[in-house]
């Protein structure tokens, strides 16, 4: 009797401890980045997006055309702007956007053209500085704020409005492109879908 106690607490033990070791395994880069791919394809397939592999030599965009940069961004050109680029340590930049955030399958919407949210600022090349600033605190730029939104701007100038699609695994320059927030979970990364950002020059 003894003995088939001990023996199933040592059942009882081995299982325990495999399943300890597999609830505190934290997923390696490769797992996340291709859960979030995963979730991304998602998304292109629910808003019936066509990937384009170069830019358009035209520069134009179809509805729901999206060229995927270097850096792993999506994006969608709907409005160039006025012909007006932004000169890099100089112009001050304007962001409002409306965005979806994909947090484990869950969907959380966000839209900063309402006036009870500030737009988000930045000079043009400074957005890292700004990124580093707010990653401390819970608020818009932490949320949603990265560098990956301020090099679309070699794309495009004042005025212009586009459409993102920024994951939480995308780099530029070996530097997140994404905001703090969507790699800041070890066991995710957050994808982050802009059906409209509107860059306004006031300098």
């Amino acid at each position: 009797m003894k003995k088939s106690f001990y023996f199933l607490v040592l059942i009882y033990c081995a299982l325990m401890q495999v399943f300890t070791v597999s609830c505190n395994k934290t997923p390696t880069y490769e797992e996340l980045k291709a859960a979030e791919k995963k979730l991304i394809r998602r998304i292109l397939a629910e808003n019936d997006i066509d990937v384009l592999h170069e830019y358009p030599t035209s520069g134009v965009f179809g509805e729901n055309q999206f060229v995927e940069l270097s850096s792993g961004i999506y994006l969608n050109v709907v409005d160039s702007g006025n012909g007006q680029r932004a000169v890099l340590y100089e112009t001050d930049v304007l962001i409002r956007a409306i965005l979806t955030y994909y947090d484990n399958n869950e969907e959380k919407s966000f839209n900063l053209f309402a006036n009870n949210f500030p737009p988000l600022e930045f000079k043009y090349g400074f957005a890292s500085r700004v990124v580093s600033e707010h990653a401390t605190t819970y608020d818009l730029y932490y949320s949603f704020f990265s560098i990956g939104l301020e090099s679309i701007l070699s794309y495009v100038g004042d005025s212009a409005v586009v459409k993102l699609i920024i994951p939480g695994y995308s780099e530029i320059s070996n530097y997140p492109a994404g905001s703090s927030f969507q790699s800041s979970n070890s066991r995710v990364f957050i994808p982050i879908y802009y059906d409209r950002v509107r860059y306004t020059f006031w300098q």
